[in-house]
């Protein structure tokens, strides 16, 4: 059996192309908006879907600015009867995943390690990508609580690395 991956544009954002991202992606922004405006949007998996199809099959441009997707967004969306949700669609970039294992395992100690996601984050956000999805806590506050299982230390160090994040509007 083969496999072909979906023909779909890259999205552009500054100097930061983007390539994966996907149907729940449109779909989360949608619920954002419609949030945002007060409403519900019992709709939203179809319409994203619908965009991805446009995007996959229909889209003749190979890269897409993201400005331009979301303004054809928000044009639909006043197109089908959603007026008040397209005011309240945001701009907002694909998640890029920050591995906080991976970055613990090259800076242990804590000190070191916040002072390289701040960077890692500050040179994400200067290339115009402002969406995080972080992955690998719970083993990342193992290595920074210095730790093998779970005790009373790494949930203090899981602690911390919780209001590091929220602090930083992660």
């Amino acid at each position: 059996m083969i496999t072909l991956a979906p023909r779909r544009p890259l999205l552009q954002t500054g100097h930061c192309v983007i390539s994966d991202y996907d149907w729940r992606w449109v779909e989360q922004i949608l619920q954002d908006a419609a949030r945002q405006a007060g409403t519900t949007l019992p709709c939203s998996a179809e319409i994203a879907q619908g965009i991805m199809l446009y995007l996959e099959q229909e889209c003749p441009l190979q890269t897409v600015p993201l400005e331009y997707l979301f303004e054809r967004m928000r044009r639909l969306l006043a197109e089908i009867g959603l007026p008040l949700v397209a005011a309240h669609l945001r701009k907002q970039t694909p998640p890029v995943d920050i591995k906080l294992d991976t970055l613990a395992g090259e800076a242990p100690l804590p000190l070191f390690f916040y002072t390289a996601l701040r960077r890692r984050m500050d040179s994400l956000r200067n290339l115009g990508l402002t969406t995080y999805h972080f992955s690998g806590k719970k083993r990342c506050s193992l290595t920074l609580g210095a730790r093998r299982r779970s005790c009373p230390t790494q949930q203090r160090a899981l602690a911390e690395l919780d209001a590091f994040l929220s602090a930083t509007g992660a």
